[in-house]
């Protein structure tokens, strides 16, 4: 025991919480920090509670980029851009910019999608060795195509994705109606739609509690919650993270697993990832006459409905440019108004709950970030809208790039 390596991961949501696992089954002596009272309250909280292995399409692409001038004009309910006079977002703006070729795109996507992939068959390891709860339903996604355009960009990528090995199919307005009946309810008719039968749905943060529990109970890790840290250094060949209370904490390893806020902890050891945050919405209502089981996503609207049993759950809206997690109750109230124009009859929406915000910790091209910084400091981050997706991929990559550095 006394040749154990130890590690300390900052940020208990699912990102460190899959890190933590993934470390400590490997038998590092491994710490999880978070400044809530229990894990997954940010990102991993709201979410669409989703685990779209299909759905890896890159943010950046040559048809947002014709889109760039209704964005910052706030003409798109569904997407905003708010510039800002801000060194590092702006730089994260030409970034994305850059990221916006065909040629890019299809590789960022293709990426992406290896690693969910990989994600998928971590899970599927993980919980055929303990067999987590986490509400979990294998529904697959539906993803409806509205026009003539997205029905050929998803041809494009359909194919794209069966030869990289991917499990998908081209469905017409009325197959899909016949998969999904809830789907006649649509007041906008749809061409088709996009069928992913491997994808899921869950609870995100219930998983990334029972996951942290799991880890506690089979591999002794210690999970301090109420603990904000304020600093990450190296000290005489240690890596340090300090927190509020004055105290400093030892490892052999730093993994910053804390979503978007990873600057402010970075840049003082002189370093600066293109992460920037992106708030997204969600809400919950009881069912409705016609509440669809199977995941539908309305891409032209950017919402996704999942089932929960006796409410359905909306998520979407994306706002490049804020770091503000209040719920704006006007904005809220456009995201319920997208999920009444997409599906009427899904949702009592007249019964919506008060609604979530959270910040999705973004990269210019859509992949996340994990690497190793420096000697003793590792960064998991940057998963934006895919964390639960990625989260158990990135965990097994973190502990590769570990590996080889050590």
């Amino acid at each position: 025991m006394g040749n154990q390596r130890s590690a300390i991961v900052v940020g208990g949501g699912i990102i460190g919480a899959t890190s933590a696992y993934a470390l400590a089954r490997r038998g590092w002596r491994v710490q999880l920090i978070d400044r809530e009272a229990q894990a997954a309250q940010g990102a991993s909280l709201g979410n669409g509670r989703q685990l779209s292995y299909s759905h890896t399409n890159a943010l950046a692409s040559p048809a947002i980029l014709r889109e760039i001038p209704r964005l910052v004009l706030g003409c798109d309910e569904a997407f905003k851009l708010r510039l800002k006079l801000d060194r590092a977002f702006l730089s994260w703006i030409l970034q994305f910019l850059g990221n916006c070729t065909s040629a890019a795109n299809r590789k960022n996507t293709l990426e992406t999608l290896e690693l969910a992939d990989r994600s998928r068959a971590a899970m599927e390891q993980l919980l055929e060795q303990h067999p987590i709860e986490f509400e979990r339903r294998q529904t697959g996604k539906l993803v409806l195509l509205r026009s003539q355009a997205e029905l050929n960009a998803a041809r494009a990528s359909l194919e794209m994705k069966r030869l990289a090995g991917l499990v998908q199919a081209m469905l017409s307005y009325q197959e899909a109606c016949f998969l999904e009946p809830a789907l006649e309810q649509a007041r906008e008719i749809f061409l088709g739609a996009l069928y992913a039968p491997g994808d899921e749905t869950g609870n995100c943060a219930e998983f990334a509690r029972n996951l942290i529990a799991l880890c506690e109970e089979q591999f002794g890790v210690e999970f301090h919650t109420l603990s904000r840290v304020i600093g990450v250094n190296r000290k005489c060949g240690r890596s340090v993270v300090v927190l509020d209370s004055g105290e400093e904490r030892q490892a052999d390893l730093v993994v910053m697993a804390n979503g978007h806020a990873i600057n402010q902890f970075l840049e003082p050891l002189g370093h600066r990832l293109p992460i920037q945050p992106m708030k997204g919405y969600s809400f919950t209502a009881p069912v409705g006459n016609w509440a669809p089981r199977v995941s539908v996503t309305d891409q032209r609207r950017r919402i996704v409905f999942t089932s929960l049993g006796d409410r359905v759950l909306v998520a979407g809206i994306a706002e490049l440019g804020t770091s503000d997690t209040r719920v704006d109750q006007l904005r809220l109230q456009s995201v319920i108004a997208a999920a009444r124009a997409s599906l009427p009859e899904a949702a009592v929406y007249s019964e919506a709950d008060s609604g979530w915000a959270g910040l999705r910790p973004m990269t210019p091209n859509s992949r996340p970030i994990t690497c190793m910084l420096e000697p003793g400091i590792a960064v998991n981050a940057g998963h934006g809208m895919l964390g639960w997706t990625l989260a158990m991929g990135s965990a097994e990559k973190l502990c590769e790039v570990v590996e080889s550095a050590t």
